[in-house]
């Protein structure tokens, strides 16, 4: 998977640029990456281009916090740093999957007071209205969904835009 750039990031995320590594189909986007610490940030700048550009931005503080666990957990757990990611605006909220190719499952652990890490999970869990792991023949899907108020999304009941 190739080396993610930041502005080619950006510029996908605004389907302005075609490049192949990410797709914009209506109401959902999606980019293979190999995840780098600068390259986070430069995923959630682009999930919230995409937030923006469907009018999901009331979901954009708790989404953009999954994003940025979930690909530092690849990061820094996964055996590999390839991931993709997929986020989706639907009727009724905006669903992230972050999906790598290690089969080694996340765990939400109890942590003490004075910890430094390991609560993000268990963050994310507790402001997402949905979350959940889902083993895969290559490795897993970590995904959350953000309720939104229901909008009628453009292009009709299809959501595209």
């Amino acid at each position: 998977m190739p080396e993610l750039l930041a502005s080619s990031a950006l510029q996908d995320a605004l389907g302005q640029s075609p490049s192949g590594r990410s797709r914009t189909p209506g109401a959902q986007w999606e980019m293979t990456l190999t995840v780098t610490e600068r390259g986070i940030g430069d995923i959630r700048r682009a999930v919230r281009a995409q937030l923006q550009r469907w009018g999901r931005e009331e979901a954009g503080a708790v989404t953009l916090l999954g994003v940025s666990e979930l690909l530092t957990n690849v990061l820094r757990h996964a055996r590999t740093p390839d991931a993709r990611i997929a986020v989706r605006a639907g009727a009724n909220g905006v669903y992230v999957v972050v999906s790598d190719l290690d089969r080694r499952l996340p765990v939400i652990r109890a942590t003490g007071p004075l910890s430094e890490d390991g609560r993000g999970l268990a963050m994310l869990e507790a402001l997402a209205d949905v979350f959940g792991v889902t083993a895969t023949p290559s490795g897993k899907d970590v995904w959350f969904r953000v309720a939104c108020a229901e909008v009628r999304l453009p292009g009709g009941p299809g959501g595209s835009t």
